[in-house]
């Protein structure tokens, strides 16, 4: 394949000596990766993806860049329905990612005492139910109030998950916020995309931050490394495919709407760091002031 040739001629091996294996599993995957181009029974969308991964093959030809696109790519793939080539890709990355929410949850839990302590999350994740789990393996009876987004479908199953964990929680939509400010001591947002200074969140979390800082409410962002995306070392088009998002069908906000009326309804939106107090990886937790001189030193540069 020349572009695979390209990035042999092109990448020096001797200037990475210890990641010389690395480096061959990653011409392999590349490989096998771009040889899906040809496969019609793809999703559109994944087939986007490679597209991107072969313009950067062209572009940036290194292995911090190519391993950092392929995190982000498997990390928003989902597994039905595609060839075996990325399904064994797939199993390796969720295998040796395993237990990172519960390392997270862990880390959010020594940060502050929960105990008796008022939580709400908005969204869903893994990282929270994994904090409720650890929560009441401590004793430490925390309440959970779940903020209810705009046809919020995974925050719903969320709330019967906890339920079954015999934890004390309330359902509010967002609309409802106002009347909790003396009902709630943290605000626990989720996130799969933490740039510099941005991170992506659920639609809503903008108003969230505003209302929690006029209410002097902490906001703590559960995530892990894997979901940083350093915006230095991709190119602008391959970052859009990230973090742009396709409207939703306005028949979600009003149903048999006039034609005349545009509906603008999107699920995610891109939130300042700094309304954060903290953000929880797996390892450690950080300011957002401390997390953008560190982006680089945590970034993940080893996919599998």
């Amino acid at each position: 394949m020349d572009l695979i040739k390209s990035f042999r001629d092109k990448f020096s091996l001797t200037s990475i000596k210890e990641q010389v294996s690395t480096t061959k599993n990653t011409f392999q995957i590349i490989e096998g990766l771009l040889g899906l181009l040809q496969d019609n029974k793809i999703p559109s969308s994944a087939k986007e993806m490679l597209v991107n991964l072969k313009t950067l093959v062209i572009d940036q030809p290194n292995i911090v860049s190519i391993n950092h696109f392929i995190n982000h790519f498997l990390l928003r793939t989902n597994p039905e329905n595609l060839p075996i080539v990325l399904k064994e890709l797939l199993e390796v990355f969720h295998e040796r990612w395993k237990h990172v929410d519960r390392k997270t949850a862990q880390i959010a839990f020594n940060l502050y005492n929960l105990k008796n302590k008022r939580i709400a999350f908005y969204g869903s994740s893994d990282a929270m139910q994994s904090l409720v789990e650890i929560c009441v393996y401590h004793h430490a009876q925390s309440k959970v109030i779940q903020i209810l987004g705009n046809n919020d479908k995974e925050a719903k199953e969320q709330v019967k998950q906890i339920i079954s964990k015999n934890v004390d929680i309330q359902a509010i939509d967002l609309y409802n916020l106002s009347r909790m400010e003396n009902s709630i001591d943290f605000i626990i947002l989720s996130s799969d995309i933490i740039m510099q200074d941005t991170f992506i969140a659920k639609a809503g979390t903008n108003l969230i931050a505003l209302w929690a800082k006029q209410h002097h409410i902490p906001i703590l962002v559960l995530s892990d490394s894997r979901k940083i995306l350093n915006t230095k070392i991709l190119p602008d088009s391959i970052i859009d495919s990230f973090i742009k998002e396709a409207p939703k069908s306005g028949a979600e906000i009003w149903k048999g709407a006039p034609e005349e009326v545009s509906i603008t309804n999107f699920s995610l939106e891109e939130v300042k760091n700094e309304v954060v107090n903290f953000f929880i990886l797996e390892q450690q937790a950080y300011p957002p002031n401390e997390l953008s001189q560190v982006v680089d030193k945590i970034l993940i540069s080893k996919f599998i």
